[in-house]
């Protein structure tokens, strides 16, 4: 059941002193209404006043009114052409993209099989921000390529006892879809949805479709880039695109409660901008993240080694190392490069590509300003384990040592007292294998003296 308590608390914070009754009864004659409790069961849909969508709608906005089995709704509907910009990329970019690399880039196999005409990009917005059975989603933008272009339909509640209608209504539409695509609706859009359907009594299928979330694939590969990995930031830095007069997310429940007390549409309509600009940045983020992935030749070193550590975390050792060699030949900043050719060392290290491994810890160890211990150890596990040059072995880790007092411990690392230790126990070991390999017989026969 809907929470009719946590909504009247909403109301009276967004509406002031005029009571919750009146607000959700519209402009109907200002006069004291009767407490919640004193009215009759028999006056409220699912624990809510229905109430009519704003008679001026229709007038601002391109829609229609659909007939459901549980009553009509308000659907805004509007097209774009395939060639249309959002940012710098054209929608019609995503019809292109392969859903193979959709279930690479979202770590979803079940996306691999998706018509990208039968899948739909979903955004809502809701009047609250924490989630939760009290929290209801009033606008529900989908998009969806459809005979030669995108059609964009924003699902609108237009009265709080409307809710099953345009659950209805979504579900209906949703029914052949294969998949949605959203930003950041793991955690919030389909939770949210699902709890109003299963509240609702009604089939939640929607909620339960192939997702592909493009918050996370962005958050992996911006994280270290980025101010932060919000939608608006992202849309600014990868698509060139930044909004005008939008108004905040948190701002958008106390319009719709506006909406709600004095029923005009207008002051809607940067909600419904708001949310229109979130559905196509989805279409044409997906096009960003293919051709990220897809190998555009064009990525900068930065790209390159991010697509390497995301590589890497998928289990493509192959793919992460030639990630990394491209970064290498790219712009990167001194830390990340630092970092790229470590992480590429320990790949040729895994894949058995000694020759390359110890070519690239030689090169770093030998750099006059090198401050990193990584290579040097490296370097003597190598002639320890596998070539068994122990006094080679024994060299480099005294190297190490050197670096260790001469610049770690003076930096005050606070590693330094374990990574000494473990160095000076190195020592040890390789002094009494280097004994024991002196004491070990040759195998060749000795011919006695005559």
């Amino acid at each position: 059941m809907n929470d009719p308590g946590r909504l009247r608390e909403r109301l009276r914070e967004a509406l002031g002193p005029r009571t919750a009754g009146e607000a959700l009864a519209g402009d109907a004659p200002r006069q004291a209404a009767a407490p919640w409790s004193a009215r009759p069961a028999e006056a409220f849909a699912d624990g809510l006043e229905p109430l009519a969508v704003s008679k001026d709608i229709h007038q601002l906005l391109p829609g229609f009114w659909q007939d459901t089995a549980a009553g009509r709704v308000f659907v805004i509907e509007r097209r774009f052409e395939l060639e249309h910009r959002h940012g710098r990329l054209a929608l019609g970019r995503a019809l292109e993209s392969s859903p193979e690399l959709w279930a690479r880039i979202g770590r979803q196999p079940a996306l691999g099989g998706v018509n990208p005409r039968r899948v739909a990009f979903l955004d809502i917005e809701t009047t609250g921000l924490s989630g939760g059975t009290g929290t209801l989603a009033f606008l529900v933008g989908i998009g969806h390529f459809l005979d030669g272009h995108f059609r964009l339909r924003q699902y609108f509640l237009g009265g709080l006892g409307q809710e099953r209608a345009m659950l209805r209504a979504l579900t209906d539409y949703l029914a052949d879809f294969e998949a949605v695509v959203t930003f950041n609706g793991k955690s919030f859009d389909l939770p949210l949805l699902h709890t109003r359907l299963v509240i609702s009594g009604m089939s939640t299928a929607l909620t339960e479709l192939p997702h592909f979330d493009l918050l996370h694939p962005s958050r992996r590969l911006y994280r270290d880039r980025l101010t932060s990995c919000r939608l608006g930031e992202i849309e600014r830095w990868l698509l060139g695109l930044t909004r005008e007069d939008d108004i905040r997310g948190a701002d958008v429940p106390a319009l719709y409660f506006r909406y709600i007390r004095y029923r005009r549409a207008r002051s809607l309509l940067p909600v419904f901008e708001h949310n229109a600009l979130d559905v196509l940045s989805l279409v044409t983020l997906t096009v960003y993240l293919c051709r990220l992935f897809g190998g555009d030749p064009r990525l900068s070193g930065a790209d390159r080694f991010a697509l390497g550590r995301d590589c890497e975390g998928d289990d493509r050792p192959d793919e992460a190392v030639a990630q990394y060699e491209a970064a290498l030949t790219g712009d990167l900043r001194q830390t990340d490069h630092d970092e790229c050719e470590k992480r590429l060392s320990l790949l040729y290290k895994k894949l058995g590509r000694w020759e390359q491994a110890v070519a690239l810890w030689q090169t770093v160890s030998a750099r006059p300003d090198n401050r990193m211990l990584y290579p040097l150890i490296e370097l003597a596990k190598y002639h320890e384990r596998t070539a068994r040059d122990f006094a080679a072995a024994r060299l480099i880790t005294e190297r190490a040592l050197l670096l260790l007092e001469g610049h770690h411990a003076r930096m005050g690392y606070t590693s330094a007292a374990a990574e000494r230790a473990a160095l000076e126990k190195r020592l040890v070991r390789l002094d009494e294998r280097a004994a024991r390999s002196r004491m070990r017989p040759t195998g060749r026969r000795v011919r006695p003296a005559e």
